[in-house]
């Protein structure tokens, strides 16, 4: 198999394949930096068919004193998102993951271009180029400009969370601000943002980093564009780079992307494919994140040569992209891989998981404890009574079962469940129904991006995750303790953008055939769960083992 089409898990997501659409300047925004119509359609043109594992968006400011040039896309105000939005829409329909890339141009701000009295800001004063190339004098940043900046990220990283992106990135490449701190060229300062110690070049960082975290929760996307190295005689080092990426890993990073620093795109002169390819390997070698590298790939064979010499997990394609907008298609379909088709979202108890195997029981186990603490009278329990409360929320299941229960009560009972079906689990002892990874298998070949949305508890899917080793086949996860134990139909109408129509529901309880109905979209119905017939009537299909949900997909979706 080509590592180019190869998945890639990352976080609470997977990645259909290494190639990835790296950020460039489009300059395409409309007045304010908001996302206009030609923005759109440009995205929509280079990610049709859900060709790239990952989407990086142009560099975006954070503040109107941190903007490169006049055409460059917003993430200042809130009154952005409502387009940003738009813009997620179309690379999602796509079939695409995206990452919006937020930025401080530092001294090269065209702020500094209003009046003569006006000044860049820096890490140190001294003269500066814009990316159009007019002459900018830059001051040394106070303190307080310093934290107005990290809140300016956080705030603009939030703002990409509310626009439904499926991570941030924090530009640090380029020349541009954190580049600048991190550049001993143009970092001179004496205090804790010392340009004499990596501590000192990376402090920045490190708290734009922990701001950025702490507003957009710790299962977000966190990207991190390094500038690693300046190739000046003076400047960043491979070894600052690696050691920089340590101290960024260490802060929370969950994805590092190499590129150059004030040597730009450019990187030693090299004119091999992956030019910052010895930089990005040395840091792959030290770190356990992954690592994109972008920098001079024209060929598929190129692209793939980057991955089988370890030189990073990720390679970014962005010139001959912007020349020819079938490159993704011709590059994956080169390496054996196929485009997006749709999505199908799969309930997991009953649908994927034979559940009873450690549900039978832990739900015994609970109820015996409840019987001694005197709350429910002593009665048999069959297997057929029990597998009636599979599928529904902890909350729903126990105030219908037990009514009168106190709260504090049924949620202890709820915890035993739990803790048991992990302990079983764990013991080897749940399983999947036959023909279950098959089936996943051939979806996925097929195109299909596979979504897992389920009334479980978080820590639930995460040991069947690692279990079964889901993150195989599945794109992203989806549970009800995520999302204020709400109706999975409120969930799937949470998410639904993030993924590429056409969408299908696959389950065997009422609530799945209910996130079909309200969405409007073919559901199909597994006899061989836990569900009854009647709970089942609205499916526009039914199979009777799993190995039939390829076939019944395409014939729902035809």
């Amino acid at each position: 198999m080509s590592l180019l089409i190869r998945p890639l898990p990352m976080g609470k997501a997977r990645l259909r394949n290494r190639l990835v659409m790296p950020p460039m300047a489009t300059e395409k925004s409309e007045g304010q930096g908001k996302v206009s119509d030609a923005l759109c359609e440009y995205y929509d043109e280079k990610t049709k068919g859900g060709y790239f594992g990952l989407v990086v968006a142009e560099h975006s400011y954070i503040c109107k004193e941190g903007q490169a040039s006049k055409g460059q896309v917003s993430f200042s105000s809130d009154d952005d998102v409502p387009g940003l939005k738009r813009l997620v829409e179309v690379i999602h329909h796509n079939g695409c993951k995206v990452v919006a890339q937020i930025n401080h141009a530092g001294g090269k701000s065209i702020s500094a271009l209003g009046g003569e009295s006006l000044t860049a800001p820096a890490p140190s004063a001294m003269p500066y180029i814009t990316t159009r190339g007019e002459a900018v004098q830059a001051h040394a940043m106070t303190q307080q400009e310093i934290d107005q900046v990290v809140a300016d990220f956080a705030s603009a990283a939030r703002r990409a969370k509310e626009a439904g992106f499926d991570g941030v990135e924090i530009h640090s490449a380029h020349g541009y601000l954190l580049s600048q701190f991190y550049s001993p060229i143009t970092n001179k300062r004496t205090d804790d943002y010392s340009g004499t110690s990596i501590a000192g070049r990376t402090r920045l960082h490190c708290r734009v980093i922990e701001a950025v975290r702490s507003e957009v929760g710790p299962d977000y996307l966190l990207a991190l564009r390094l500038g690693a190295c300046d190739y000046e005689e003076g400047g960043a080092t491979r070894e600052d780079a690696v050691a920089a990426c340590k101290i960024f890993e260490e802060a929370g990073v969950d994805l590092l992307d190499i590129s150059g620093g004030l040597c730009g795109y450019r990187g030693d002169g090299s004119k091999a494919e992956g030019y910052f390819g010895e930089d990005s390997a040395a840091i792959r070698a030290a770190v356990t994140v992954p690592v994109i590298v972008t920098g001079g790939v024209r060929t598929p064979e190129g692209a793939e040569r980057v991955l089988e010499r370890g030189q990073a997990d990720l390679v970014g394609v962005g010139r001959a992209v912007l020349k020819d907008s079938l490159w993704a298609k011709n590059a994956i379909e080169f390496a054996g891989g196929t485009s997006v088709k749709g999505t199908v979202f799969f309930d997991f108890d009953g649908t994927l998981h034979d559940s009873m195997a450690i549900y039978g029981p832990a739900f015994r186990k609970a109820y015996a404890w409840l019987v001694a603490e005197g709350h429910m009278p002593p009665q048999e329990i069959t297997d057929e009574w029990i597998s009636k409360w599979l599928g529904w929320t902890t909350e729903a299941m126990w105030t219908t079962f037990a009514p009168n229960l106190p709260e504090v009560i049924w949620r202890q009972a709820a915890e035993i469940v739990g803790n048991e079906m992990d302990r079983l689990t764990e013991e080897g002892k749940a399983r999947l129904f036959p023909g279950v990874p098959e089936m996943l298998d051939e979806l996925c070949s097929d195109g299909y991006e596979l979504a897992f949305i389920s009334n479980c508890r978080t820590r639930y899917c995460e040991v069947h995750r690692a279990m079964f080793g889901l993150d195989a086949w599945f794109d992203a996860y989806y549970c009800a303790e995520d999302f204020g134990e709400m109706p999975k139909w409120q969930i799937y109408q949470q998410v639904a953008e993030r993924h590429a129509v056409p969408r299908v529901m696959v389950g065997d309880r009422f609530h799945d055939g209910e996130v079909a109905t309200k969405a409007n979209i073919p559901f199909i119905g597994c006899t061989y769960g836990f569900g009854a017939d009647e709970e089942l009537e609205m499916a526009k299909a039914c199979v009777s083992a799993p190995e039939e949900i390829p076939g019944a997909v395409q014939e729902v979706l035809s």
